[in-house]
């Protein structure tokens, strides 16, 4: 189970083999440890010591978000030990070769997605939604699976295209009257790029737990250079996933008017330079909702289509390691042919 504590004021403690969400006194949630894989805490949530350590001992992951979702940092167990394994890590950067074809193959694959998501839209014919400029959007996909050689500005190059064409068609997916001026953050000023990147933020959160339980380093990533502070490879990983999972459940909630542009406010207490968020009692709609998402079966990939989304994370994760370790090739996930999305 991943928990998500965003009642402000509330007191996270520890009672036996229990942990108690209490406000002002009397206990509102009460949670078997057992079931806890990973804690997140929304804004002034005061977990205590016995409930920290009791969760870093089983091995739970906890990350420490802003009261709008943004993220502050995390505190992890003890790092493992795989010390062999970091250092294949570390030879495959080092090796130009190696480092960029990892940084293609996951443009290759999040071009790809994009692709299956609009070409899924397209298929119903209740939508009204036709794939403009599908065959510009090919031509920079082709032009990335053919690139040679280790040029990053090329490659960025083509990835960008792709991504101008996908989010021009992605705003014409959302059926619910919302204005989408294309795909825009730090700050996301309108609801359905504060809901992109709120999402985003969750996913690779859990890729990154993920990545560091199987023994990696999390921050050195091959398409997303290391910068100071910043989960590179867990980015990297969240390329395969921004558009079959975080898009569609996005479009579902606005689409299904779950979620509508109420729902959003600024808050001057996060320094924010317009950036919206979500009201805290729509916060727990959209947990709700992005929990029930990742855990039900993805329904998209051929011969997977019974795996939740959040064992499809663990699998790349795991194809990952093999193919640092091994030099297996991460095999492509194919969609289910007849898949078709309704709007």
């Amino acid at each position: 189970m991943h928990l998500y504590v965003t009642e402000q004021g509330t007191r996270l403690g520890k009672n036996g083999g229990h942990l108690v969400v209490q406000r002002d006194g009397c206990t509102i949630d009460d949670i078997l440890l057992s079931e806890v894989d990973s804690l997140s805490l929304f804004g002034a949530v005061h977990p205590t010591t016995d409930a920290m350590l009791a969760l870093l001992d089983k091995g739970a992951d906890i990350a420490f978000l802003s009261s709008g979702g943004r993220y502050r940092g995390r505190l992890v167990s003890a790092v493992g030990k795989n010390v062999p394994l970091r250092l294949c890590q570390y030879d495959v950067f080092r090796d130009d070769d190696r480092a960029f074809a990892l940084a293609k193959s996951c443009v290759v694959r999040k071009l790809e997605n994009g692709l299956r998501v609009l070409e899924a839209y397209s298929k119903n014919p209740h939508n009204s939604f036709r794939f403009e400029n599908r065959d510009e959007y090919l031509r920079n996909l082709n032009a990335v699976r053919r690139l040679q050689g280790f040029d990053r500005d090329e490659l960025r190059g083509f990835e960008g295209n792709g991504a101008r064409i996908y989010f021009e068609n992605f705003g014409r997916c959302l059926a619910c009257g919302l204005d989408f001026p294309g795909r825009k953050y730090h700050p996301s000023t309108d609801p359905v790029n504060a809901l992109l990147s709120f999402g985003y933020t969750l996913t690779a959160r859990s890729l990154e737990s993920l990545l560091e339980s199987y023994g990696m380093d999390p921050m050195l990533g091959y398409l997303h250079e290391p910068s100071y502070g910043r989960n590179s490879l867990a980015q990297d990983m969240l390329e395969e996933f921004r558009h079959p999972l975080v898009d569609r459940l996005v479009l579902f909630l606005f689409n299904r008017r779950v979620l509508v542009a109420d729902d959003f406010e600024q808050r001057n207490d996060e320094n924010s330079s317009g950036q919206l968020f979500l009201k805290p009692e729509k916060m727990r709609v959209f947990l709700h909702h992005y929990e029930d998402f990742v855990a039900r079966p993805n329904g998209i990939y051929q011969g997977l289509a019974n795996l939740p989304w959040r064992s499809v994370m663990r699998l790349r994760v795991e194809a990952f390691r093999r193919l640092l370790l091994e030099g297996v090739e991460m095999a492509d996930l194919q969609w289910n042919p007849e898949y078709s999305e309704s709007a």
